[in-house]
């Protein structure tokens, strides 16, 4: 299979199986999905070093959940969620000052989304999407296998959004993180079966 450069065509929503997917070295890729789509799972697979693999920059908010957990393990999830997710969050857009980068994202709270536009804007750098498509009862059964389940009443939230966010990349990229040039929509099968993430320069 041939690479496909996600930069080649804005504007486009692009379905297909892939084993690369190629974007410029200046960039920003939002990697989203509802919670239990498998972005955890891709981004441990493709990135196994984690925070710096290679030169790209990696953000995974559970990366940051496991780093915490030696000292807040005992104190229920629910209770330190809010502190994960502000931290996550600052050590994000305090980074994204140069590319290559990925991070981890729901993309369905719209505030972080025009954040990380904003934020990726400033920085001169250019946003990709890349959105996992997963039914909502297969990224249930996704929180059941990694032993952390959302609640029941934010999971509806979250899949009731979704096809919108779909919707909203197919016609217009930029009507979903402001600035993005570029959205590529995986199902969980095509995620399996992507084998890298490339990150070019302009002399490549």
């Amino acid at each position: 299979m041939t690479g496909l450069g996600i930069a080649e065509a804005p504007g486009t929503l692009l379905a297909q199986d892939r084993a690369e997917l190629r974007c410029p070295a200046d960039s920003v890729v939002v990697l989203a999905g509802i919670p239990g789509a498998g972005k955890s799972t891709l981004l441990r697979r493709l990135f196994p070093d984690g925070g710096d693999h290679q030169g790209v920059r990696v953000f995974d908010s559970e990366r940051l959940r496991a780093r915490w957990m030696p000292v807040l393990g005992s104190v229920p999830y629910a209770w330190w969620r809010p502190l994960l997710h502000l931290a996550y969050y600052v050590k994000v857009l305090s980074a994204m000052r140069t590319g290559p980068m990925i991070l981890h994202d729901c993309a369905t709270r719209p505030w972080v989304r025009r954040l990380i536009g904003w934020r990726a804007k400033r920085s001169g750098l250019a946003v990709h999407l890349v959105l996992l498509d997963v039914p909502g009862d297969v990224a249930r059964s996704g929180q059941w296998a990694r032993g952390r389940v959302v609640r029941s009443g934010s999971m509806e939230t979250h899949c009731r959004r979704w096809p919108d966010l779909l919707a909203q990349a197919a016609a217009d990229p930029s009507q979903v993180v402001p600035g993005a040039v570029s959205a590529v929509v995986l199902s969980r099968g095509q995620a399996s079966r992507l084998e890298r993430i490339v990150f070019e320069s302009a002399q490549s």
